[in-house]
């Protein structure tokens, strides 16, 4: 882009460099409190920058959208030999599903291979070359005064922050975290980036250097955002939300109906999910959790991984290699990802155990059977089948990728078999939305969601368990409730969004104190319902009962009530839009604000009868 200039080797970055705050990035991205910008214009969003700033020398999980309808078969193959065109190393784990590709990129790969592949870098070249014309001065005086600026030693004087371009800030931006990757950190910040204004022509020669020789490069990707972590939104439910007299009273059978759980994994073997002949009803258990490993580009190549696949999946090495070289072969030729070709390597023999119980208690409160003793009840439906798809880590935490995999394998799931074969899914967990990054409810992840949902899927999500925080102000912390606090894909307009109420006195309590508030970021009513949540009895690890609490307790309750509906009154398979309606409509009035509560608690027996 500038030039002809030197390549930069791995080995000229430190490991870890200087870590920057996010209120730098916000202020170079955005300007002054007193004068800012409400949107950075460029298409790497303000997550990505704040998440190299923490931390300029790692690399950082990226999702990538393609641009229009581009194939995103055709963006991971352009990146794939955009980096292999300059020379870097390491695997960075680069994957794509319909619709997105991931990738694990150090700061000088975003920038010299995923960012001059975007639209908005294409558009903005004509501005670039003349930013840079004349030896390059309107571009080294706006760096200068934005860095500066954000180093508390300049403020411009009769000119509004927005007149520094997106490329001007773009630049200021880059050029400062490259100099950061390569900076130790022991300089006084603030000394350290005036010091980086005094010398724009260096900063620029150093990230000239990053982007190498200039190239007319065809756009493929549309924006570049942060691959989000999710975190798991954590005796006498059932009665309370008059589960049990409605199986009673109409002699529920939901054996023929499927429900997903979206979570860390079921035991199969517990007391909880076998039926009347000891046989497991979990019907299969996929690990989503290795999903990005298996169709990554360069996985033909990981030994390691080859071994470990067919060691945890019990399959022979000559059909690993054959199935990976299969899924490199189809990224290479710019084809979708064939799920045929994948779920072998995803499918867990039987008898797999999941390593945390969260997974295992939502399933147990949706489907589980009740014990021997009078203290591990049954769940809503307990002799649904279970499909285990397994998207959270060990740590309770994975990635948004993933989940949207376990979204998109549904569909095909369905697709494949010409029937229902999965009827409904259960996420019980929970991603804090991005407000400058995305459209309430429509993130990836809210996208998917809604893509299943109009495929025929109910599928109920946790609220979150951000309604009450405590705030940091000028004058301490402050302890309050906080509206605008669901998570997604609880945002996704046709989510059903469960909130949580105590389990057996709802009219006491009313609405659990750390359930998610509505309204949504942009103005929807949400959540929908509330469920009990409070210290919820079910199945954990080791054949065992035990209680939990959250949000995630709540929503499988929906669960359960929605697969009622459909064993009940069949033609409502497939109709997740009319099941929400009939469970909303069919809610107890707690008497609480609406986006406290929703349409209200759960009442089964009333959806039952309202039919």
């Amino acid at each position: 882009m500038f030039g002809d200039s030197r390549e930069v080797g791995l080995s000229d970055i430190a490991s870890t460099g200087r870590s920057i705050p996010a209120s730098i990035v916000e202020f170079i991205l955005l300007g002054p409190m007193q004068d800012r910008r409400q949107l950075q214009d460029s298409p790497v969003l303000p997550d990505v920058w704040a998440a190299y700033a923490r931390s300029p020398g790692e690399r950082q999980d990226l999702l990538m959208t393609p641009m229009g309808s581009l194939d995103s078969a055709v963006a991971a193959r352009t990146l794939n030999q955009r980096r292999k065109a300059r020379g870097f190393e390491g695997s960075a784990r680069l994957a794509y599903l319909n619709g997105m590709v991931a990738a694990s990129l150090t700061l000088t790969e975003m920038i010299a291979v995923a960012s001059p592949v975007t639209k908005w870098w294409s558009d903005a070249r004509p501005m670039v070359r003349f930013r840079l014309a004349a030896d390059g001065d309107d571009l080294v005086r706006a760096m200068g005064d934005i860095l500066a600026s954000a180093a508390g030693a300049f403020i411009p004087v009769g000119a509004s922050y927005g007149a520094y371009s997106a490329v001007d800030r773009y630049f200021a931006l880059a050029a400062l975290l490259v100099a950061a990757e390569r900076d130790d950190g022991e300089e006084d910040l603030n000394s350290w980036i005036l010091r980086q204004a005094e010398d724009i022509p260096g900063l620029i020669d150093r990230l000239a250097a990053v982007f190498g020789p200039y190239e007319e490069a065809k756009p493929v990707l549309y924006q570049i955002a942060l691959n989000r972590r999710v975190d798991a939104a954590m005796d006498r439910s059932v009665p309370a939300v008059k589960g049990d007299a409605a199986s009673s009273l109409f002699h529920i059978d939901c054996s023929r109906l499927a429900w997903a759980v979206l979570d860390c994994g079921i035991d199969p073997d517990h007391p909880a999910f076998l039926d009347d002949k000891g046989k497991t009803r979990v019907r299969k258990a996929y690990d989503f959790g290795r999903l990005r490993d298996v169709i990554s580009i360069d996985a033909a190549d990981d030994d390691a991984l080859v071994d470990s696949l067919c060691a945890d999946h019990q399959l022979a090495k000559r059909e690993v290699q054959r199935a990976l070289r299969l899924i490199a072969d189809d990224a290479e030729n710019q084809r979708p990802i064939q799920w045929a070709v994948v779920e072998p390597l995803l499918t867990l023999p039987a008898g797999a155990k999941p390593r945390h119980h969260h997974g295992n208690h939502v399933a147990g409160i949706i489907g589980g059977r009740a014990g021997t003793g009078i203290d591990q009840p049954a769940g809503l439906c307990p002799d649904i089948g279970l499909y285990d798809f397994r998207v959270i880590g060990n740590s309770t935490e994975d990635t948004e990728f993933a989940v949207i995999g376990a979204l998109q394998f549904i569909r095909h799931l369905n697709a494949r078999r010409g029937f229902m074969a999965i009827h409904g899914a259960n996420l019980s967990l929970s991603i804090p939305h991005s407000v400058r990054n995305f459209a309430c409810g429509r993130t990836p992840v809210c996208d998917e969601s809604e893509r299943l949902v109009n495929a025929g899927v109910v599928v109920v999500a946790a609220a979150g368990n951000r309604g009450y925080h405590s705030f940091q102000t000028a004058d301490g912390p402050f302890e309050s409730y906080a509206a605008f606090s669901i998570t997604d894909p609880g945002n996704a307009d046709s989510v059903i969004t469960v909130g949580a109420t105590h389990r057996h006195s709802p009219h006491t309590y009313g609405v659990s104190f750390f359930s998610s508030r509505g309204p949504t970021g942009d103005g929807r009513l949400k959540p929908d319902l509330v469920a009990p949540g409070e210290r919820i009895r079910s199945a954990v690890l080791g054949g065992a009962w035990d209680t939990e609490t959250g949000t995630s307790m709540a929503a499988p309750h929906v669960s359960g009530a929605a697969a009622m509906l459909m064993a009940r009154h069949s033609e409502l398979v497939g109709q997740p839009g009319r099941i929400k309606a009939v469970l909303c409509g069919s809610a107890t009035d707690l008497g609480r604000e609406r986006s406290f509560q929703g349409a209200g608690m759960l009442d089964v027996l009333r959806a039952l009868q309202s039919v």
